[in-house]
């Protein structure tokens, strides 16, 4: 049997809609300043960064988890230029823009007091789309009742970061004969999903499948008809994915 393919690359990063930065309320209102201007640093502990971005991302979000010693201290954040605002451990930040950014965490008191600040800087690379080959060469005889045959396919990551595959799903690609639709072929998507992504290492390969993970397969069913025009018939079938940076 012969297959042709056509590929369809789609990278998504993790958060895919846009969405305003979203602090949590902080338990009490804030202090009352002790006059314009009267700021205090250094008395309260500085925080402790638990939780970041690495350095290099090509996720549009970012989260952040910290903590201080004095575990009754409220915190206030910044993301790069805009203003300080109250915010409780962790925060999480969506629909951010490639480049360079800038986050920071202090710890406030009564009186206008706050630590001095944890920062941390990171940028995001716009993402590339990651590309999905077949490797169909050899595939086995495919016939009515007999087992699902493997997809093998190699996914190539051409980001200077990681990616997360979570969706590898394979489809009669348009022009498919009717001896390929749903009624005769079964067709199954790779063991891959949200829960459980494929890691594919920065500008490197994986190819499936593995002993972990299942690569996309395709098995003919076996019907009370004739079903003969499924004899010699080729079956053009379309590959697509989802990654998260």
């Amino acid at each position: 049997m012969r297959t042709t393919r056509r590929v369809v690359i789609l990278l998504a990063a993790l958060g895919g809609c846009l969405a305003a930065v979203a602090y949590a309320a902080p338990r009490h209102s804030a202090p009352p300043a002790t006059g314009p201007g009267r700021v205090r640093e250094g008395v309260l502990p500085k925080p402790s960064l638990t939780d970041h971005p690495d350095r290099l991302a090509v996720s549009a979000s970012a989260r952040f988890s910290f903590t201080a010693r004095d575990h009754r201290l409220r915190f206030e954040c910044r993301l790069d230029e805009r203003p300080w605002r109250p915010c409780r451990s962790p925060v999480v930040f969506t629909g951010l823009s490639a480049g360079a950014h800038r986050f920071a965490v202090r710890a406030t008191g009564a009186r206008n007091i706050h630590s001095r600040s944890a920062r941390f800087r990171w940028k995001i690379l716009e993402p590339k789309d990651f590309s999905i080959a077949p490797q169909l060469a050899g595939l086995g005889e495919l016939y009515p009742g007999a087992p699902a045959l493997p997809l093998p396919l190699t996914i190539s990551n051409p980001n200077p970061v990681p990616i997360f595959v979570t969706r590898l799903a394979v489809s009669p690609a348009d022009g498919a004969p009717s001896c390929s639709s749903a009624d005769n072929l079964v067709l199954t998507d790779a063991g891959v999903s949200n829960a459980a992504p494929l890691r594919v290492p920065a500008h490197g390969s994986v190819s499936l499948p593995t002993s972990a993970v299942s690569a996309p397969a395709i098995r003919l069913r076996d019907l009370p008809v004739n079903q003969d025009a499924c004899q010699g018939a080729t079956f053009p079938l379309s590959f697509t994915g989802r990654a998260r940076g």
